[in-house]
């Protein structure tokens, strides 16, 4: 007796090497037919609606040789093993002899698509794929989009088949693409109605077009990780580190109120940016700047009026802070295979301000538990007087 199923987006129909114990029939949704090969997902084809997940049946193979990812909401139903194969075995034998010649075929199809792609690189958007990948996407929006003030959009179907026809790249990396530029706000998509849904009431669901917020910021990404990729001992700065993102991003946050010079200089008191830090659990130093010398980034420190001064270029900081969060997002595709638009960053955490039985630092401001002797976080002695005071 049929069931039906339903598989949420992200999670797997199937993996390679389960046993083959019912036969699926997609019935809504699409499946990404794809291998596992080191945690990194390797694309080999999509299906939906109607596809019957039969053939290995028929040609007498009795696990998984791939795995099926929901690449969205998937309702399938659920046909009992014995069931179809009694089904099977009733056809005629020219009709069995014809599925099973399709099965065939269809291996082998898939078998070509998954040695080619494991020739190129086993990952849906590779490095050496990126820079093309971003390149195409700005090359279509800047010579056939609309452009205002900065921004750009154009049709979803243009910027598919260019991308496609004169680049060379899949429709399918585009979208993923697209995917991540609006989950870190850096586009949208335009939205409209379904034109096959006669409802006049229906809402905008249907993707009719792209509009990038930042034309000039696309195209540095794209021109930055070309020139790094391919320039020899330069790969190191383009992998990303979570350590230099956090302190780049509370710099950020710390002069965010901060108007530049008429040099792009930010300024702002060197004191002030440390109580920033220190408000997410850090202790500001040498090696912090030090490290983000090592990607290109530099920080000056002046004395004005007898008070020191925190001084960089904003917009160079900014531009880099979507760099890497673009980068991110792609080692995150290639891990999962999808880009997971509800799995937000929402940069680093504040460290919590108050703890029960805790005091604060005479030094450094942190928090420390009552019976410490010493604070985790600057190594200063706990003030007896301060801990009484607390505990009364």
């Amino acid at each position: 007796m049929s069931e039906i199923k339903v598989v949420k987006k992200g999670q797997f129909l199937f993996k390679a090497g389960d046993k083959i114990q019912t036969v699926y029939v997609v019935q809504s949704g699409q499946v990404n037919i794809c291998l596992q090969k080191n945690n990194k997902i390797l694309d080999v084809m999509t299906v939906g609606n109607g596809y019957v997940f039969a053939d290995l049946t028929v040609l007498g193979t009795n696990v998984y040789l791939y795995s099926g990812l929901a690449m969205q909401e998937l309702k399938v139903t659920e046909i009992p093993l014995d069931v179809f194969k009694a089904q099977y075995d009733s056809l005629t034998p020219t009709y069995k002899t014809f599925i099973k010649t399709m099965a065939d075929k269809l291996k082998w199809a898939v078998n070509e698509v998954k040695n080619s792609k494991q020739e190129r690189s086993a990952v849906p958007c590779a490095e050496e794929s990126i820079p093309r990948a971003f390149g195409s996407i700005f090359h279509v929006l800047n010579h056939k989009g609309i452009k205002d003030n900065g921004k750009a959009k154009v049709d979803w179907l243009t910027l598919k088949n260019y991308s496609q026809r004169i680049f060379g790249e899949s429709p399918k990396r585009i979208e993923q693409v697209t995917q991540i530029l609006v989950k870190l706000k850096l586009g949208e998509y335009i939205l409209g109605r379904d034109p096959n849904n006669v409802d006049p009431e229906a809402p905008d669901t249907e993707i009719q077009g792209f509009e990038a917020y930042d034309l000039a910021g696309l195209e540095a990404f794209f021109e930055f990780y070309q020139y790094y990729y391919f320039k020899g001992g330069k790969s190191e700065l383009l992998k990303f580190d979570e350590a230099n993102y956090n302190t780049l991003k509370i710099l950020l946050i710390a002069y965010a109120e901060v108007v530049p010079d008429k040099f792009g200089l930010a300024s702002h008191s060197f004191d002030q940016v440390v109580e920033v830090f220190k408000d997410y659990g850090i202790q500001l130093g040498n090696g912090h700047f030090t490290a983000l010398e090592a990607k290109g980034l530099f920080c000056k420190r002046k004395t004005v009026d007898g008070k020191v001064m925190l001084q960089f270029d904003k917009k160079e900081f900014e531009v880099q802070i979507n760099m890497w969060s673009i980068i991110r997002e792609i080692d995150k595709l290639n891990s999962i295979g999808l880009v997971d638009m509800s799995d937000v960053d929402d940069g680093p955490k504040k460290k919590t301000q108050a703890i029960e039985n805790g005091i604060e630092c005479t030094q450094c401001k942190s928090i420390i538990m009552l019976e410490s002797k010493f604070c985790s976080e600057c190594g200063a002695k706990v003030v007896k007087a301060a801990a009484d005071k607390k505990a009364a």
